[in-house]
């Protein structure tokens, strides 16, 4: 390694999922780098000493890191990958600890973050970079990596062109994949673009973006946010065309299980970016006297639907077993995940989950119970692969001929001696819970 590298000193600040992944990869090469995180993440770094890796591309491995919960001294180059909500409080705090000659880099999303870095550490020290990668924290100190990892970068202003070559140095001795880029602006509002596309339908629909890109409906709803990104683009002079983000958007096998940091912040109970994101485009056509009207209203959406918290939770179920001597009632579900199942359904909002239980059971077979017990909560993140479902399982007794319908194919008996294979969600789990519980008379 050359030995201007060996003596850098690299902090990444914000160090989550992304920041982890680029910096493990110089801590790997023998650059000194810093980890500065929070949270339980840190706390398991710390503890450990070790970052683990699960990728599918990479393999799995662990890294030795130094992770702390702030800067200290001075560092050559800062890295900076918070939220953009985040990065004026941040960077105020940063200034004290950058080399006179050391720069700064934005590894975040967004078209406004560089702008505001040039404004604490100067137009001459500040890179910005343009990220595709599918990483996420999967657990404290363990992350899972499932595509891309390819890093463009570049100087946001002509004044700090000098410290490209360094950092494309510190890239290529970490192995990673990287483009140098001579308009780093038309990089970023082409990232922009993706990221209108994906990360807030993501969020307010809750979905994975494979699905959202086969979704003829979708998929044209997310075309039209970002017609309304080039517009915005344009306000500055950059023009995208659409043989470049067409194939951006488009759908890709990579995507089928990648869900967005968006997506993801609100599942974990984080404040996501929504203005970092939606704004600039909004804000910009506004002031040319345009106008955004479908990012404007996901993004008014958003803001309603998750209020100031984004409080994010499971969607809670509730099922009954209905045992009729050695056999328990099941259904045939018409849609997906299809197969037989214990008859149930999502409780509703002001409803308890007793009362759903009895609901969905007359909805789907047409038998009346008033009498429950509860068997358990079921709760894997797993067990529905339509997303993070919690179920409480109820038990009861009955004679009554099951008539099928609402969701159900079809009702029968089946002796639990002889269940179907094809039982759906986690079923033949409970139903076996069930067995060890109330065993047979």
């Amino acid at each position: 390694m050359d030995k201007s590298l060996s003596n850098k000193r690299i902090a990444i600040v914000g160090a989550g999922a992304i920041g982890c992944y680029y910096g493990a990869f110089f801590i790997k090469a023998g650059i000194n780098t810093e980890l500065i995180a929070r949270g339980t993440h840190l706390k398991a770094m710390q503890e450990t000493g070790v970052l683990s890796f699960k990728s599918r591309i990479h393999g799995d491995f662990t890294v030795p890191v130094k992770a702390a919960g702030e800067l200290s001294g001075e560092y050559d180059i800062i890295i900076f990958a918070v939220k953009s909500q985040d990065t004026e409080t941040v960077c105020a705090g940063a200034v004290k600890h950058l080399k006179k000659d050391g720069y700064a880099v934005s590894f975040q999303n967004g078209v406004e973050n560089p702008a505001v870095l040039e404004k604490y550490f100067g137009k001459d020290r500040v890179l910005a970079a343009s990220l595709y990668i599918g990483v996420w924290i999967e657990s404290p100190g363990v992350l899972k990596h499932s595509a891309f990892g390819t890093i463009t970068f570049g100087a946001f202003s002509e004044e700090s062109k000098s410290k490209e070559a360094d950092f494309e140095a510190i890239l290529a001795e970490s192995g990673l994949k990287y483009n140098a880029a001579e308009n780093i602006k038309y990089i970023l509002w082409k990232k922009l673009v993706w990221n209108i596309a994906y990360n807030p339908l993501s969020a307010l629909l809750e979905s994975r973006c494979g699905k959202m890109a086969k979704d003829p409906e979708v998929f044209d709803m997310m075309v039209k946010m970002v017609k309304e990104t080039l517009a915005a683009a344009e306000t500055e002079g950059v023009i995208i065309p659409e043989s470049e983000w067409m194939p951006l958007i488009a759908h890709n096998d990579n995507l089928d299980d990648y869900k967005t940091s968006m997506l993801i912040d609100i599942q974990k109970n984080r404040t996501p970016e929504i203005d970092g994101i939606l704004m600039p485009v909004i804000s910009r056509l506004e002031a040319a006297g345009k106008s955004a009207p479908y990012c404007e209203t996901v993004y008014k959406s958003l803001k309603f639907k998750y209020g100031k918290t984004f409080v994010y939770t499971p969607r809670v179920a509730a099922d009954v077993i209905v045992r009729n001597g050695n056999s328990v009632l099941l259904v045939e579900r018409k849609y997906e995940p299809k197969g037989w199942a214990i008859p149930g359904g999502f409780v509703e909002y002001g409803e308890k989950i007793e009362d759903a239980a009895l609901r969905e059971l007359q909805e789907e077979t047409g038998i009346k119970a008033s009498d429950i017990s509860l068997l358990g909560i079921y709760s894997d993140p797993s067990r529905d692969k339509r997303g993070h479902v919690a179920s409480a399982v109820y038990y009861t007794e009955s004679d009554s001929e099951p008539v099928a319908g609402d969701d159900a194919k079809a009702a029968q008996f089946y002796s639990l001696d002889a269940l179907p294979a094809d039982l759906a969600f986690d079923h033949a789990e409970i139903l076996a819970d069930y067995v060890r519980i109330k065993p047979k008379k």
